[in-house]
């Protein structure tokens, strides 16, 4: 496939009225809401409501008017389904994965000053650790972690409460108690446990804080934080995608 931009997607993107190449990347990447589209595409295929999930205070009608931008500037291609479409990046899109691995990169070191209170959302942090767990990592036996988060914003109230399914083969994330024994429960403030994910603040030092409780058999909380790449000491969490 071509990575050429047809002309005609300019009429639907704002331009910059220059031939320069950083320009016609920003005229497609730079539109609010489009890295992260890419981003949630980076991850593998995804079908519109997969898509719409990992930006959900966008709204579905901008998200169809940008997923067509995309496939007309050659970024994404649809595949039909028996109900509605697949969404996946094109070789294009694929090499924008770099730029929002920079950009993420870049967020890291720089931008989280700015995390706001209202914008720690308990859901988008347990699907994010759910896809940033490595399948070599998975332990060989069944761990049930239980997440018990305080210090919620108020839109975000009810969903206190998770758990988190860790297979040899795969990760389930749960609202709702799975009727799972429960082996390892994690108790902490949602802002801290945040930070901690993140590796801008250690382990040892948020549990010595008590912002971050772990309770459980010692072998099964090693596991846990091994497999979830918990650091004790600060250490910046890097963004990978799959193959």
């Amino acid at each position: 496939m071509s990575n050429r931009v047809h002309p005609t997607t300019l009429g639907h993107m704002k331009g910059y009225g220059q031939f320069c190449p950083v320009a016609k990347t920003a005229e497609i990447f730079a539109q609010r809401w489009t890295p992260l589209i890419v981003r949630e595409l980076c991850f593998g295929p995804k079908r519109f409501t997969e898509v719409h999930g990992g930006v959900p205070l966008m709204s579905r009608a901008l998200l169809v008017q940008r997923l067509a931008e995309l496939e007309e500037a050659g970024v994404i291609a649809t595949e039909p389904l028996a109900q509605g479409k697949l969404y996946r990046l094109t070789p294009a899109g694929e090499h924008l994965g770099g730029i929002v691995t920079l950009m993420s990169d870049w967020g890291q070191r720089h931008g989280q000053g700015r995390i706001a209170h209202e914008e720690l959302d308990p859901t988008l942090l347990m699907w994010g650790m759910r896809r940033q767990i490595s399948q070599s990592e998975l332990p060989d036996r069944q761990i049930v972690l239980r997440f018990d988060f305080r210090g919620i914003p108020r839109a975000h109230a009810a969903r206190r409460y998770w758990w988190m399914i860790l297979r040899s083969d795969d990760v389930e994330v749960c609202l709702k108690d799975p009727g799972e024994a429960v082996d390892v429960v994690l108790s902490a403030d949602l802002e801290a446990f945040v930070r901690v994910w993140m590796g801008h603040r250690g382990l040892a030092e948020a549990i010595a804080a008590g912002d971050i409780g772990l309770s459980g058999q010692p072998p099964k909380v090693a596991e846990l934080k091994r497999v979830l790449r918990l650091s004790e000491a600060p250490a910046l969490r890097v963004l990978a995608f799959p193959p």
